[in-house]
C-alpha cells in the first residue's frame, strides 16, 4: 500500500486551492483581507503558466443565516442614514431582495490577485465567504457584508473597478456609513 506523507496531502491541498482560485474571471474590487482594491496579491505573477483544473469546490452556495441576518440589518441602517448610504442601501437591497448576490466558498484569481467581490451594472453581485479552502486567513461576516457594501457602491456610483482611485472613492463611501 502506497505510503501518502503530510507533504503529499500539502501538494494536494494547494492544488485544490490553486484550482479554486484560477476559476474566476473577470473581478471588479471588493474589501478584502491585506491588499487594496479587495484584491490579495499573490506571489506567482500573472506571467507564471499555470494549469486551468476545474474547481469542483467553486461553486454558489446558498447565502449562510449568519451573513443573511447581518445584510438585512445593514440595509436598514443604510437607510436609516440617508443620502448617499440610503442610495447605495436601496441598490443592496434591490440586490439581495431579487436573488443577485451570489455567495462563492472562496477568493478566486484575476491576474496575479484574488478577488473577494465582483459586481455588474445590472445588480448581479458575487462576492467570497473565505479567503481559500485552508482558512489562512479568515473572512468575518464583517468583511462579507464590507464587500457587498463596496459592490453596490460601484453599481449605485457608477465608479470603475481596479484603478487606484475609484477604489478608494468606493471606500470612502463606505466608511462614511459606517457610522
Amino acid at each position: 500500500m502506497p505510503r501518502v506523507t503530510l507533504s503529499s496531502l500539502t501538494i494536494f491541498a494547494f492544488a485544490g486551492v490553486a484550482a479554486c482560485a484560477s476559476a474566476g474571471t473577470s473581478a471588479s474590487s471588493a474589501a478584502s483581507m491585506a491588499a487594496p482594491h479587495g484584491r490579495a496579491e499573490t506571489s506567482n505573477e500573472a506571467s507564471t503558466p499555470r494549469s486551468e483544473l476545474p474547481c469542483t469546490d467553486c461553486e454558489a452556495i446558498p447565502m449562510p443565516t449568519d451573513v443573511t441576518h447581518a445584510v438585512e440589518t445593514r440595509i436598514a441602517a443604510l437607510k436609516a442614514l440617508g443620502g448617499d448610504c440610503s442610495r447605495y442601501g436601496a441598490v443592496l437591497e434591490s440586490s439581495y431582495r431579487s436573488g443577485q448576490i451570489v455567495i462563492r466558498p472562496f477568493m478566486w484569481r484575476v491576474g496575479a490577485y484574488l478577488a473577494s467581490g465582483e459586481a455588474k451594472p445590472n445588480g448581479d453581485m458575487t462576492l467570497a465567504r473565505e479567503i481559500d479552502s485552508l482558512n489562512v486567513g479568515v473572512r468575518t461576516v464583517d468583511d462579507v457584508v464590507s464587500s457587498m457594501e463596496h459592490e453596490a457602491v460601484h453599481i449605485t456610483f457608477d465608479i470603475a473597478s481596479g484603478i487606484d482611485a475609484s477604489e478608494a472613492k468606493a471606500n470612502q463611501i463606505v466608511r462614511a456609513c459606517k457610522g
